[in-house]
C-alpha cells in the first residue's frame, strides 16, 4: 500500500520566475534558471479533501477568480482558474498592468511602494503593458479556454467570476 503524499515528498519550495508568469520567460532553457525557479506555478497547490466534500454541485464548470491591484488605476490583472466540481487549480492568468492616466513619477512611487519591498518593481518595469493589450490577451486567454465568444456578446460560457471585495468590479 502507498502511503499519501506527505510534506516530504512535495519537491522542495523554489520562488515562482516572475517573468514567466507574464508569459516573458527567455531562459526556459537555462538549466540553473530552472533549478532556481519554479514555472509550474500552482499546479502542487493542494486541495483540502474534507472542504472539497462539503461543495454543492455546480452548474458551472468553472471559477475565475479575479483580483486586481491598484489604487488609482489598476496595476496588476491575476485570474485563478478553479475546477468547479473538484476545485482543483487549472490555470492562471497574470499580467501587470501599465497606467495611462498617471505620471510617470506617480506610476514609479507606485510601483516601488507596492512592489519594492518583495523586489517585483523591476519585473513590474519590464512587463507591464497598457490594459487594453492586457484586456486583449485575457480575451484570447479565456477563449483559448472555450469560456467565451466575442461574438456570442460577451457572455462567459460555463463558468463565473469570483472577487474577493468589492473594488475588483465596483459592484456596489
Amino acid at each position: 500500500m502507498e502511503a499519501p503524499p506527505g510534506p516530504s515528498s512535495r519537491r522542495p519550495w523554489k520562488p515562482t520566475c516572475l517573468y514567466y508568469t507574464q508569459g516573458k520567460c527567455t531562459m526556459l532553457s537555462d538549466t540553473l534558471h530552472l533549478e532556481k525557479f519554479n514555472h509550474k506555478l500552482l499546479t502542487d497547490l493542494p486541495v483540502n479533501s474534507s472542504a472539497a466534500d462539503k461543495v454543492k454541485p455546480q452548474k458551472l464548470d468553472y471559477f475565475l477568480v479575479l483580483d486586481l491591484e491598484g489604487k488609482v488605476e489598476i496595476l496588476e490583472f491575476p485570474v485563478v482558474m478553479i475546477d468547479a466540481q473538484s476545485m482543483e487549480f487549472v490555470d492562471s492568468f497574470h499580467r501587470f498592468v501599465r497606467p495611462t492616466a498617471m505620471s510617470e513619477q506617480r506610476i514609479g512611487e507606485c510601483i516601488e511602494g507596492k512592489y519594492g519591498k518583495f523586489g517585483v518593481d523591476r519585473v513590474w518595469h519590464d512587463t507591464a503593458i497598457p490594459f487594453k493589450e492586457v484586456l486583449q490577451e485575457f480575451e484570447d486567454w479565456i477563449r483559448d479556454h472555450k469560456l467565451w465568444k466575442k461574438e456570442q456578446g460577451g457572455a462567459l460560457n460555463s463558468a463565473a467570476f469570483i472577487t474577493c471585495g468589492n473594488w475588483d468590479l465596483k459592484t456596489k
